[in-house]
């Protein structure tokens, strides 16, 4: 543990420390969800039908299709926008980035009868890289507080996967990931009625293992019927953290830092079935049922930073990605279809979705609010090379309780207010299957 500055324990601190370091994963709730433009232009039901490169990142046994070497890559870009309160004067919170979500090389194999593949890719589980833009709205009539700022990385995994047809109907597949990287991110936070800028600079970085488990059975040759199960671990975390006072007069600058090796984020597990009806060659439909055990997420030896007097805030373990609120497990339905539009050399595959996600936090009534998606995708098959595209849009409204800071006219209060969400994703993934097609 590296420490510049002096360290003092809390058992808590206000909730506005924490507001600097959550994470919000609205959109993102299941982690069962893989990559690939095919599989979100199809709504995201794709455990029953992972037959492509990107399978290991859905259902590792659907690796067990690919019949020929596979080279992968996909990428997206997200929009988010977040709007709480009453016009003109809404708090906002904006987001947008990209990023290459999953690169991937396939290798099939025959042993004893037996035919499987072998997968080593990369993904990004979880991106964070992007610019960043929150307006804070405060009481009486004080301005807003805007804070801007820009993120880099993500959580990463390095997966080793293999996928195989053990019986006439039934396929299994297993990965083994090993978690990585992490997220840096620079917050300039400015208080219209402060003589100073506030910097904050965290470097976020995890370590730890996993596995994925898969299977897909086919009782019936137009039917598949997959489950995955992911499981939990315990990452390690490296945390590093740096508050800066930057006087909008001049003069000296105060920044103080604190380093710590301690911190342990509590990855929850997660499962999902699915199931996909081909009833002719050209036409698939698929739906999943996903869960993600959020409640037992957590961050333990988690700290802030505080400037008056400069110190550090240590707290008891706390919820994660959500911090300083209670958090719940999250079901996600899924549904979509593909009709492939068959040409004398090139394959059309058109795509549609629709999905219902449940969010982490309770709403001011007690319920988890749920967010509705849609989904189209196109894509084009030219001999060996597969190109797809994707769109998804989600939105949702709630109503949540909203807590206000102190003034000196006015004490501390919350208040409950409307809340909406939108956010929009484009996906582009490109596979090249090496001598010719699947």
């Amino acid at each position: 543990m590296v420490v510049s500055g002096v360290a003092t324990a809390a058992a808590q601190t206000p909730e506005q420390l924490l507001g600097q370091d959550k994470t919000d994963i609205s959109g993102r709730t299941s982690l069962t969800l893989g990559s690939g433009a095919r599989a979100f232009g199809m709504g995201g039901a794709f455990l029953a039908r992972a037959d492509d490169a990107t399978a290991a990142s859905w259902n590792p046994a659907g690796l067990s299709y690919l019949r020929v070497p596979e080279v992968s890559l996909a990428g997206n870009r997200t929009l988010y926008r977040k709007e709480s309160g009453t016009s003109p004067d809404l708090n906002v919170d904006r987001f947008e980035g990209q990023t290459v979500e999953f690169a991937a090389f396939t290798f099939p194999l025959r042993l004893r009868g037996l035919s499987g593949a072998i997968q080593a890719s990369f993904q990004r589980a979880v991106p964070f890289g992007g610019t960043l833009r929150k307006v804070e709205q405060r009481t009486g009539d004080r301005e807003a507080v805007v804070s801007t700022g820009e993120a880099s990385g993500g959580f990463d995994v390095f997966a080793f996967g293999t996928g195989w047809r053990v019986t006439r109907t039934l396929r299994t597949g297993i990965t083994v990931n090993r978690w990585f990287n992490g997220y840096t991110q620079t917050l300039d936070r400015n208080v219209p009625d402060s003589d100073r800028l506030r910097v904050f600079d965290t470097n976020f970085g995890l370590r730890g293992w996993n596995v994925n488990l898969g299977a897909i059975w086919s009782p019936i040759e137009e039917v598949n019927l997959g489950a995955v199960f992911k499981t939990p671990f315990t990452g390690q975390v490296s945390l590093d953290k740096t508050r800066t006072d930057i006087p909008l007069a001049g003069g000296q600058r105060t920044a103080y830092s604190y380093q710590s090796h301690d911190v342990r984020l509590q990855f929850p597990a997660a499962f999902g079935f699915g199931t996909s009806w081909r009833p002719r060659s050209a036409l698939t439909l698929s739906a999943d049922f996903t869960r993600t055990f959020w409640s037992r997420s957590r961050l333990n030896n988690f700290f802030t930073l505080r400037f008056n007097p400069p110190s550090t805030a240590f707290y008891a373990p706390l919820p994660y990605p959500a911090l300083d609120q209670a958090q719940s497990d999250t079901d996600q339905i899924r549904a979509g279809l593909e009709y492939v539009v068959i040409g004398s050399r090139v394959k059309v595959p058109l795509r549609a979705g629709y999905f219902n996600d449940e969010q982490i936090v309770r709403a001011a009534g007690g319920t988890s609010p749920r967010f509705n998606g849609f989904t189209a995708g196109i894509g084009v098959i030219l001999g060996p090379i597969l190109f797809d595209v994707a769109y998804l849009f989600e939105s949702g409204r709630f109503v949540e309780t909203v807590a206000s800071e102190a003034t000196a006219e006015l004490p501390a209060s919350t208040t409950q207010v409307s809340t909406s969400l939108r956010t929009e994703r484009f996906f582009v993934s490109l596979i090249y299957r090496i001598g010719g097609s699947n």
